[in-house]
């Protein structure tokens, strides 16, 4: 994700405010003026016109993150893109919650039930029982949320995951990519503490304004990550990053380790390989290559 100058002034100044404070960083009484209202955002979708073949019956719908915008998205994805589909896959790319151009900036509920509603498109078109997905960092987001609290998982047999943002994040990468560094407190703080700064945030930059949707304690955060985050009947695997910069902790924000996960490392699998990022990750053909050994199980 990317953030607006106004947001990182916004970010800034609550930082410094509350960096004077004595003690932990406490909650703002809500100033009653209520939660801001995200909008849903719309979708692009590709053609669902492929005819999965008897060696590879699942269509495979890839979730890009929130990097870039829409018009860069074909060219993210490439790789992952060619590499599936020269491997025999029926692939469909598909953007949800899009406001002014930019990916998953809508309510991440809504969002989720566009890529169900998508899901189902495909199912009904390839005569598919399920689909395999691959998601990547907000789009991760998404789709456990698809598949845990919008039931999707009957759904779904696969679910491999590039850079998920999970639990444990700070925000901190956000502020580094500004170049803003050694913040006193970190942005997951400042938004937690300020319950009002999502009305502000939906202001200044409503691209940015479901983040407050991510934090802790948020009804949308609590019912992705409150429990097991994987469901029953569908496989995850899960590919991350030590050199995660943008989220962070890195090696702790994207680390889904449950039962039944396989959750690697990208430098543990590919020692040799050139050092990737948490965008990079998604273009690299290690990872392409990876994606289409999971499917194959």
């Amino acid at each position: 994700m990317r953030m607006t100058s106004k947001l990182a002034a916004a970010l800034c100044s609550a930082s410094a405010a509350m960096s004077i404070m004595a003690g932990p960083v406490a909650a703002v009484p809500d100033s009653g003026s209520g939660a801001a209202v995200i909008p849903a955002g719309s979708t692009i979708e590709p053609p669902t016109d492929c005819a999965p073949d008897p060696a590879h019956p699942r269509p495979v719908v890839v979730l890009p993150g929130a990097d870039g915008t829409t018009a860069e998205t074909e060219a993210q994805w490439n790789t992952v893109l060619t590499t599936l589909r020269a491997a025999g896959h029926c692939v469909f790319l598909f953007q949800g919650g899009v406001i002014d151009g930019n990916r998953w900036s809508g309510d991440f509920p809504s969002a989720a039930q566009q890529v169900a509603n998508f899901v189902q498109k495909v199912r009904d078109t390839t005569g598919a029982d399920r689909v395999d997905l691959v998601a990547h960092s907000a789009g991760t987001v998404v789709a456990n949320y698809f598949l845990k609290v919008l039931d999707g998982s009957p759904e779904v047999a696969h679910a491999v995951l590039l850079t998920p943002e999970v639990r444990g994040c700070d925000g901190r990468g956000f502020l580094a990519a500004l170049g803003i560094e050694n913040s006193p407190v970190s942005p997951a703080e400042v938004l937690s503490a300020i319950p009002f700064l999502g009305s502000l945030l939906a202001t200044i930059a409503p691209t940015k304004a479901n983040l407050v949707q991510l934090l802790p304690n948020s009804p949308v955060y609590e019912s992705i990550f409150t429990g097991q985050i994987s469901q029953p009947g569908t496989t995850y695997s899960v590919l991350s990053t030590r050199n995660d910069e943008l989220a962070t902790p890195a090696a702790v924000c994207t680390n889904l380790t449950e039962p039944a996960v396989n959750m690697n490392f990208y430098e543990d699998l590919f020692p040799s390989a050139a050092p990737v990022g948490h965008s990079t990750l998604r273009s690299s053909p290690e990872t392409a290559a990876w994606i289409t050994q999971q499917l194959a199980h």
